[in-house]
């Protein structure tokens, strides 16, 4: 008889810890970097700039105009 308190020696198990910790550190990492995106936008597309300089950021980060329209009011990814 086992006991149940043990978890089964099965490597599947280590390799759930491991991807689960992985995870966590991607989503810090995920929310790091859009941190850093909102600022980035926000730092080169003040609320007055031009529809041309708008559209280089679109252009260069790959991101849809809304989206990029969103990071400036600052109403994308909020925690």
């Amino acid at each position: 008889m086992s006991d149940d308190s043990e978890p089964p020696t099965d490597w599947r198990y280590e390799e759930l810890r491991r991807l689960g910790e992985l995870e966590r550190r991607m989503t810090v990492e995920l929310a790091d970097t859009r941190d850093a995106i909102a600022r980035l936008v926000g730092q080169v597309l003040p609320h007055h700039a031009r529809p041309d300089r708008i559209e280089g950021v679109v252009h260069a980060s790959g991101y849809s105009r809304w989206m990029i329209e969103r990071l400036r009011d600052g109403k994308m990814w909020l925690r």
